[in-house]
């Protein structure tokens, strides 16, 4: 079995969060991840220049700087087919301006734990990506937190 893990590290049991974009599911570790917020207006998210950086909302008095996943990594960076009530994944760390980091995601499901020895190497070379995968019979691309934020 190809593994993404190196030979010092250990199988390892991880929660992970999963999530939507379009047809593909995805997932990050739980532990990084401070709330998950329904989002009734991305108005001002769709018209964003950059997805990495599609602006910020603010949320109980803290600002979350948003990443609109689905326009990053979604089959299209059109947001016509932006799903009716997406959701925003936000992180428990923050930039150098106290802004928090915020996913924008077509939906959330359940969190999962897993074996890390299941990882399997990305398909393609990315940062963003730590590996795939199965979850309940489904490939799961497991994102790279620390990465996305860079």
């Amino acid at each position: 079995m190809e593994s993404a893990l190196n030979e010092t590290e250990t199988d390892e049991r991880i929660t992970v969060l999963t999530f939507d974009l379009e047809e593909k599911r995805y997932c990050v570790r739980a532990a990084s991840i401070a709330s998950v917020l329904g989002v009734t207006d991305d108005e001002p998210l769709v018209d964003a220049d950059d997805p990495w950086n599609a602006g910020t909302l603010s949320v109980a008095d803290e600002r979350v700087r948003v990443v609109d996943l689905p326009r990053v990594f979604g089959s299209s960076f059109q947001t016509a087919a932006r799903v009716d009530d997406p959701r925003l994944l936000v992180f428990s760390t923050t930039d150098g301006d106290g802004r928090y980091y915020g996913w924008l995601v077509d939906d959330v499901d359940v969190t999962r734990t897993i074996r890390t020895a299941s990882l399997k190497s990305p398909r393609m070379d990315t940062s963003h990506v730590k590996g795939r995968l199965e979850i309940d019979d489904t490939e799961v691309i497991w994102l790279d937190e620390q990465a996305i934020h860079g």
